[in-house]
């Protein structure tokens, strides 16, 4: 369903305008918006920065220092946020990376970034028809892109963000998330043969 909303000629649809009035809902300090927000991406939050950092203590402090953040700083924020999702997968990325250097110092940003995907039984992307075997071996070929690669593709393909969202949130060009996924998807149809 689209609501008719003239922003210039286009028209909005109706996710994008109940995001934009929670939102705005929340920099104007109303408590419900803030937890709306909580109740809607936590889950999606935990699985992406455990996705980074493979420790749930770590994790769960960022994200609900993340919280205390956005409440704390609202009115600081930019009221033009069209996707909420967005920007909290970038701040959660920033949020955790800081604490894992802060934890270990001698550490490069390399090694922290193992992204790790896995492949659940509930994934929509799976037909529910593919059996364990070949669920491994599809596990099994993905591990087998970097780090990076893993991430962009996750981020794409699993949790449907933009080209230009994931370059905002790992911090790299829109060319360089196109080509990352670009060679992973090259690499996973050259090891295809492991599938069949």
């Amino acid at each position: 369903m689209r609501l008719q909303l003239i922003e210039g000629e286009r028209t909005l649809p109706a996710a994008v305008v109940e995001e934009t009035t929670v939102w705005k809902s929340l920099l104007k300090g109303d408590r419900r918006a803030l937890g709306e927000i909580y109740t809607r991406y936590f889950d999606k939050l935990y699985n992406y920065g455990s996705k980074i950092s493979h420790d749930a203590t770590v994790t769960e402090d960022a994200i609900q220092d993340l919280f205390i953040d956005l409440w704390n700083h609202r009115q600081g924020l930019n009221d033009q946020v069209k996707s909420i999702k967005f920007y909290l997968y970038t701040c959660l990325r920033r949020e955790i990376i800081r604490r894992l250097t802060k934890q270990n110092p001698t550490v490069e940003i390399s090694e922290l970034e193992s992204f790790e995907v896995e492949l659940s039984h509930k994934s929509h992307y799976l037909s529910q028809q593919i059996d364990m075997e070949l669920r491994k071996r599809l596990a099994h070929e993905i591990d087998s892109l970097s780090p990076k690669q893993r991430e962009a593709i996750f981020l794409i393909y699993f949790d449907e963000l933009s080209y230009p969202e994931v370059a905002d949130i790992m911090a790299l060009k829109i060319k360089t998330v196109y080509n990352l996924v670009h060679q992973a998807m090259v690499k996973l149809k050259e090891r295809r043969g492991a599938l069949s």
